[in-house]
């Protein structure tokens, strides 16, 4: 039953965070790009505090505290804003869940040189196949490179994903998921909130389209998005958690097809399929005994030293 609870949470984390690419897309072309991440912030923020006062969780405290804001800064704002401008400024969403969901590789590689995870043959061929998966899913549209300054916004966020993630795994703390999540949050709107209106007008139009997309990026992605994401990180690790996001641009292909008529060809079936025996590499069931060994050797109040006694990251 545990190994259902798995891939049902895989499976919904996927969907979440594909409806994430077709909400942002929709959003930054009705309100300015760090404008809908400042106002989904302070929403989802508000439903997640509530949530945690609601369930009387623990709120993290001391070195971890810190360490969530941090977190919460790359994981959030760096990585949504430099997205979102990404987007505005004319790179299509396939492009960038291309470009952001090769951070499994990133944070692989990333793991494998801090020794803070064991990445196997085996799981280095998964994520090779990964990649392959989403290259095939969006080949049709690698012709059309988006300008530079919007790649290079693009590749802001891809830094923040990987860099939070990678901080994420390693963070331990008796703080409940969603009083973490608020407190990341928190501490990612701070700084929003004094990006954004250099970048443009905080309003947001009283359009069925804006207040729509506003809605679900802030509730979807922004509530469930990151209670799946740190749950998948500590029972899976890293990489196996990240190694989701390789499906995700199929998905994103897909859903796009069906809610805004774009158009999808076989390369979209192809690479899912290749992505997914990619992904199945990754996420081997015998790999799923060791989160109790990172727990005992964590520490309970920050992010965990860099040693031999940190390197087996909770592989799934």
């Amino acid at each position: 039953m545990k190994a259902l609870h798995l891939d049902r949470s895989g499976v919904l984390f996927v969907g979440v965070w594909s409806s994430g690419y077709i909400g942002g897309s929709i959003a930054t072309s009705a309100i300015a790009p760090l404008a809908a991440n400042l106002w989904r912030f302070v929403l989802g923020g508000i439903m997640l505090a509530g949530i945690a006062r609601h369930r009387r969780e623990i709120w993290p405290r001391g070195r971890a505290l810190g360490a969530a804001a941090l977190i919460g800064v790359l994981l959030f704002t760096v990585q949504f804003g430099g997205l979102y401008i990404g987007m505005a400024d004319g790179t299509p969403a396939s492009t960038t869940a291309l470009i952001a969901c090769s951070a499994p590789l990133l944070v692989a590689a990333a793991s494998a040189v801090l020794r803070w995870d064991r990445i196997t043959m085996r799981h280095w061929a998964g994520i090779a196949l990964g990649v392959v998966g989403v290259a095939v899913t969006l080949a049709d549209r690698l012709g059309r490179p988006p300008h530079p300054s919007a790649l290079a916004w693009t590749l802001l966020g891809l830094a923040g994903l990987t860099a939070g993630t990678l901080l994420q795994s390693r963070l331990r703390t008796s703080a409940g998921p969603a009083a973490l999540a608020a407190t990341e949050i928190a501490a990612a709107t701070l700084v929003m909130a004094a990006w954004a209106p250099a970048e443009g007008s905080l309003a947001i139009p009283g359009t069925t389209r804006a207040i729509t997309s506003l809605l679900w990026i802030a509730l979807i992605p922004g509530v469930v998005g990151p209670l799946l994401l740190f749950a998948l990180i500590k029972q899976r690790g890293a990489t196996r958690a990240t190694s989701l996001l390789f499906v995700v641009p199929a998905v994103t292909a897909i859903a796009a097809w069906l809610i805004m008529g774009a158009p999808m060809g076989i390369n979209t079936v192809l690479g899912l399929a290749i992505a997914a025996a990619g992904l199945r590499l990754t996420l081997k069931p015998r790999d799923r005994q060791q989160p109790e060994t990172r727990e005992a050797t964590g520490d309970p109040d920050g992010c965990a030293d860099r040693g031999a006694a940190g390197s087996a990251a909770s592989p799934a």
